[in-house]
């Protein structure tokens, strides 16, 4: 399923597959650009098939017989690292140094505190706007709260953030209260406490793993809706909740 939705699929592929045929997403952006996230969960045998297409510039529609050309700009991005996957026989290493072309490392938000005033001012606009809410402004004490945070989430969880303060703040301006108890120093302090004995890579997998489940929750269970409300692709959060072990029903 996975493959005919990025590849595309000839009419009667498969059973239950559009008497017409599809397109996938890689024709449907031909002449222009394609971005694929979590490339990393991305299957070995899809792996195989996305190599033919950047090298040979053409693709193959599932349960199709003739070739389409491509001309377009192929971005991926992803939070492992590649060159372990490939270690592990997780990741094709010839797949890997095609992908490898123009490499751009994204610092975590922790490292650019610098750009919370801003993102943080961009996701009240955006939020506010699908929301239907009045915009709202950020209280000093607010902003340096956000600013002294580690945000193991990165702006996902920036994103929360803004988005609970949105909903509780009953005034025109976000103060210390309306954000989560987390952001507090005195919550901050017990937080690692607790996490004391975890390591870095542990405590960002669990707060992953909170945020999923709370977006699953808002959603009702609705897993497109909560992936789009992750901003990842419904495959990545199947993924996910399986890699998490996450129990939908008890979600």
């Amino acid at each position: 399923l996975l493959e005919s939705e990025v590849f595309g699929y000839e009419a009667g592929a498969f059973t239950g597959a559009n008497k017409k045929g599809k397109p996938g997403k890689f024709e449907l952006a031909n002449g222009g650009t394609i971005f694929l996230d979590e490339i990393s969960t991305m299957p070995l045998e899809m792996q195989a098939k996305l190599l033919r297409v950047i090298q040979e510039r053409e693709l193959e529609r599932v349960g199709g017989t003739g070739t389409i050309n491509l001309d377009l700009r192929l971005i991926v991005a992803t939070n492992e690292n590649l060159e372990k996957q490939v270690k592990k026989n997780n990741f094709r290493e010839d797949l890997y140094y095609r992908i490898n072309v123009i490499r751009l490392n994204l610092p975590p938000l922790r490292e650019r505190s610098g750009d919370i005033e801003l993102l943080a001012k961009s996701l009240i606009k955006k939020l506010a706007k699908e929301l239907d809410i009045e915009e709202k402004e950020i209280s000093g004490e607010a902003m340096q709260k956000l600013k002294s945070y580690d945000w193991p989430g990165n702006v996902r969880e920036l994103q929360n953030f803004i988005e609970r303060a949105l909903n509780l703040a009953p005034g025109k301006t976000i103060y210390p209260e309306h954000l989560p108890d987390i952001i507090n120093n005195g919550e901050i302090e017990n937080n690692k406490n607790k996490n004391g004995d975890l390591t870095l890579k542990e405590i960002v997998a669990r707060t992953e793993k909170e945020t999923i489940i709370e977006a699953i929750k808002r959603a009702d269970g609705n897993r497109t809706e909560a992936a789009r409300d992750l901003g990842i692709h419904r495959t990545s959060l199947y993924h996910k909740i399986d890699k998490y072990n996450i129990k939908l029903e008890n979600v």
